[in-house]
């Protein structure tokens, strides 16, 4: 399953079908992915070991940068580019038969969606608007309900706050930060709550959080990170740009989803490892992120 975003821009949500299938042939593939993920999409697809014994659900997520439909986009693209991000997208997928996903209307200029597998169960549980601080400038976040196998578990796609090069003075850098860092309160708020009401143990928060758990100067994310209920992990994993950076897109779990987490399958998928840097960069500045979790045995919630 991966996380997906996508753009709103005049009226229109881009990636706002997904039923597609582009395996097919060069064509098939441009237009699928030209409908497919915007900016940040969450994935989930599912697997078997070639035992065929540890059933597994991969969730992982990739910030597709302004991936629109071709038309008015915010970034431009040809014909050659898509088929660049088409042959990224199989090979995180895996070629997998069939998948289907959908992107969440939240009013901005960017919205979060999933993409699965289809045979998994994946329930839109609505927005979750309480994550969009101001509502007119950040992203609400999507709550899901899925299960594969004997796993089953709450899952909130986000994309937050980020400071960029627009922040182009110091007092907006420190607005962006204290908005991701109310973001961050949020979240750990929404875990907190679904915990104690006792109905879902096993809780994933995946997404663009646009920040790691590792930085020491003006931290954004410590209401997770010192949220003992939680776990950051990909809080390791460099970035596939620059591998002095740490990873800002990460899969967080809690205690109980944790349990099923299978030790050392958080990666990227490097597609920079095989594309130029010219060529990586209409991709995207960033790199899927990936974590395998267990399907086999009794739910423990």
């Amino acid at each position: 399953m991966i996380p997906a975003m996508a753009g709103r821009k005049n009226g229109k949500v881009y990636l706002h079908r997904m039923r597609y299938t582009f395996f097919f042939s060069s064509s098939a593939r441009r237009h699928a992915v030209r409908l497919l993920i915007t900016a940040t999409a969450t994935v989930l697809f599912s697997c078997a070991s070639p035992q065929g014994v540890h059933d597994t659900v991969t969730v992982g997520t990739f910030n597709m940068e302004w991936l629109g439909d071709g038309q008015g986009d915010n970034k431009t693209r040809n014909d050659g580019d898509y088929l660049k991000i088409a042959d990224v997208i199989l090979k995180l997928l895996r070629y997998m038969e069939g998948y289907d996903g959908f992107v969440a209307n939240g009013g901005s200029a960017q919205n979060v969606g999933v993409i699965f597998r289809k045979g998994m169960t994946v329930e839109n549980k609505g927005l979750y608007m309480p994550l969009a601080i101001n509502p007119s400038r950040n992203r609400p976040g999507l709550v899901l309900a899925c299960r594969k196998g004997d796993f089953d578990w709450l899952m909130m796609v986000v994309h937050l706050k980020s400071t960029s090069r627009y922040d182009s003075t110091n007092a907006l850098r420190e607005e962006s930060r204290t908005v991701r860092a109310q973001q961050a309160d949020v979240l750990h708020a929404w875990v907190d709550s679904t915990l104690r009401s006792g109905k879902e143990a096993d809780v994933l928060i995946v997404g663009d959080m646009n920040d790691f758990p590792a930085r020491r100067q003006q931290p954004t994310l410590t209401a997770l990170i010192e949220d003992p209920n939680v776990t950051f992990i990909t809080s390791q994993l460099k970035s596939c740009k620059n591998q002095s950076w740490f990873v800002i897109d990460h899969v967080v779990a809690s205690t109980s989803a944790m349990k099923r987490y299978i030790k050392g399958s958080e990666r990227l998928e490097n597609f920079r490892a095989f594309l130029d840097a010219a060529d990586s960069d209409v991709v995207s500045d960033h790199c899927p992120v990936l974590v395998r979790f267990s399907t086999a045995g009794p739910d423990n919630d």
